[in-house]
C-alpha cells in the first residue's frame, strides 16, 4: 500500500490519497473521518485528483462520491463542498477538541 499524506492543523485535517487504491483510499478515508470527528476538528478535507479515466473503471473519486450519495460518508458531515479533485466535509462536531494530531500511522488500514 502507499502512503497517504496527510495534515492536521487542529482544525482541518487533510487527506491526500494519491497513489491508493480504490479499497485502500475508502478504508483510510473512513478512518481518518472516524478520527476527526472524535478529536473535534471541525473539516476534513480529502483530495482524491481529478478522475480523468474513461470508462467504467471505478475510481477513487467516483467511489467516493458514490458514498456521498448512496452510502454512510455523508451522513458524517453537515455540508459537503465537492471541487472537480477535493471534497471537504464540514464535520458535526459533537465532542470535545482534543489537541492531539492525527497522524499517518493513525489511519493506516
Amino acid at each position: 500500500m502507499a502512503t497517504p499524506t496527510l495534515d492536521d492543523d487542529g482544525s482541518t485535517v487533510t487527506l491526500d490519497l494519491h497513489g491508493l487504491s480504490v479499497d485502500e483510499a475508502l478504508d483510510v478515508t473512513y478512518s481518518t473521518l472516524r478520527l476527526a470527528e472524535d478529536r473535534g476538528r471541525n473539516r476534513l478535507k480529502v483530495i482524491h485528483g481529478s478522475s480523468t479515466t474513461q470508462g467504467q473503471r471505478r475510481t477513487i473519486k467516483s467511489a467516493l462520491h458514490d458514498q456521498l450519495d448512496r452510502g454512510p460518508l455523508g451522513s458524517h458531515a453537515t455540508n459537503i463542498i465537492r471541487s472537480r479533485d477535493t471534497l471537504t466535509l464540514a464535520l458535526d462536531l459533537t465532542t470535545r477538541s482534543d489537541p492531539t494530531p492525527i497522524t499517518r500511522r493513525d489511519v493506516r488500514p
